[in-house]
């Protein structure tokens, strides 16, 4: 395989996970936004995809200045609408994406994680998969299960699926 395209094959697999991401939060009704784990005191819907973002754009703020960020505070009694949800992950997801270009094409590197883009990738990969199990969980335990189409066919047929 040529350089080129692995290089192309690793950021698509970032767009395509972060693709299943939106494909996940547009298909949660309004109410199950709130929607919390049962027995838990952590984030709601809304604050899980907020986290996600934040956590995104702290690692990009590290691997900029080298120091820890102050990561935003959950606001529970404002919490990120849709809307503002999506804009914030393509945004971030498009950042991830440009850094990840120049780790290929330039010496830049992800500090902390070896200095291996994709380690560093395949660490984001899993931390979001797995706030999309919390999110999976909360809805199904609110009674707002996702339908077949979503969870099956989007969040885990998008990644065998062809183009």
């Amino acid at each position: 395989m040529e350089f080129d395209e692995l290089a192309g094959q690793v950021l698509e697999t970032w767009r395509r996970h972060n693709e299943i991401l939106l494909l996940l939060l547009a298909a949660i009704p309004a109410k199950g936004m709130t929607a919390l784990p049962a027995g838990s005191r952590g984030r709601t819907v809304a604050l899980q995809f907020a986290h996600v973002d934040h956590v995104r754009r702290g690692w990009l703020s590290y691997f900029e200045t080298g120091k820890r960020p102050k990561l935003p505070r959950d606001d529970k009694a404002n919490p990120p609408n849709k809307p503002q949800l999506k804009k914030t992950l393509r945004d971030s997801a498009r950042k991830v994406e440009a850094f990840l270009s120049d780790c290929i094409q330039t010496d830049a590197v992800p500090k902390r994680f070896s200095d291996h883009a994709l380690r560093w990738m395949g660490y984001l990969i899993a931390h979001e998969s797995h706030h999309r199990g919390q999110i999976a969980l909360a809805l199904k335990q609110s009674g707002l299960r996702l339908p077949e189409k979503v969870s099956m066919d989007g969040l885990w047929g998008r990644w065998f699926a062809g183009k």
